[in-house]
């Protein structure tokens, strides 16, 4: 009986903590973006390092938040119609032609075909990462430096059947890149 009492003090006492020192299934509770840097904005979040990823860039949804590591600062992830995928990242001032580059060569080392596309595509490094199906999965890899910081956004989409979403997607995220400097 004094051991279930001690239990129970302690844990009522661990309740009364501040949020940094919990540790366990009390700290879970702590959404996943305040640990990876992320504070809520009006309109979607803000990293610390003053990305902006807002809940909706023209037709895609934010669905995750990405902290920062060894080549990115931070980023988001968003998905639009048909399963298209985009992983917009900020990166230090400079840096974004060097992560293309890494981006190319990373994806030729895969064995992965190079393609020249047209349209909005043109402007970025595109690989065909799936053929063997009736529709092929391209991946596209754009950077774009800004005044304080570099980004890249990567869309996942399907050739032929969502090429045409390519060119207004990268424009919404164009866009809202703009509004960040």
């Amino acid at each position: 009986m004094a051991r279930r009492l001690a239990i129970l003090f302690l844990l009522a006492a661990a309740s009364l903590l501040p949020h940094g020192l919990m540790s366990g299934p009390a700290r879970a509770q702590v959404p996943p973006e305040q640990d990876a840097g992320w504070q809520s904005a009006v309109g979607g979040l803000r990293h610390f390092t003053g990305l902006r990823c807002p809940d909706m860039i023209g037709s895609f949804y934010r669905i995750k938040v990405m902290q920062g590591d060894a080549v990115s600062l931070a980023g988001c992830v968003y998905t639009g119609r048909d399963g298209i995928t985009a992983v917009l990242r900020n990166h230090l001032e400079t840096t974004g032609r060097r992560e293309a580059l890494t981006f190319s060569r990373s994806y030729k080392a895969a064995g992965f075909e190079p393609i020249k596309l047209s349209g909005a595509a043109a402007s970025g490094t595109s690989f065909r990462t799936r053929n063997w199906t009736p529709t092929s999965l391209c991946e596209t890899l754009w950077y774009f430096s800004g005044e304080q910081a570099d980004y890249t956004l990567w869309l996942s989409y399907t050739l032929p059947t969502q090429e045409i979403e390519v060119g207004p997607a990268v424009a919404a995220f164009t866009q809202a890149l703009a509004s960040q400097n």
